[in-house]
C-alpha cells in the first residue's frame, strides 16, 4: 500500500487515499462500501490512521462521518457503528 492523493499528517495522525502496490492489484484504490475492504479501479473515500498511543484506529473517512476498520473472521471490514479495531505499529 501507499498513501497518495490528499496524503496528510498531523501529530500522530495521518491519512489519505490508499493505493495498492502489489502485482495483482497495482494502481487500484482501497475502498469499502460499509463492508469488506477490497481494491477498486475508482478512488473511494480516504482512510485516516489515528494514533492512540500504543496502537492506531483506522477509519474510512474520519471519526465523525466514517466507518472504523475491524477484523471479522480474519478479514478486514469498515463497518458503520462498530467498535474500532486496535492495530499496532
Amino acid at each position: 500500500m501507499k498513501v497518495v492523493d490528499g496524503a496528510w499528517s498531523k501529530d500522530a495522525d495521518w491519512g489519505g487515499h490508499l493505493q495498492a502496490t502489489c502485482a495483482t492489484a497495482k494502481g487500484q484504490w482501497i475502498d469499502s462500501g460499509n463492508g469488506w475492504v477490497r481494491p477498486r479501479s475508482a478512488r473511494g473515500d480516504p482512510v485516516t490512521f489515528y494514533g492512540m498511543g500504543p496502537y492506531y484506529e483506522i477509519w474510512q473517512k474520519d471519526r465523525e462521518s466514517g466507518r472504523p476498520l475491524i477484523v471479522q473472521d480474519g478479514y478486514l471490514r469498515f463497518v458503520q457503528g462498530a467498535t474500532p479495531g486496535k492495530f499496532f505499529a
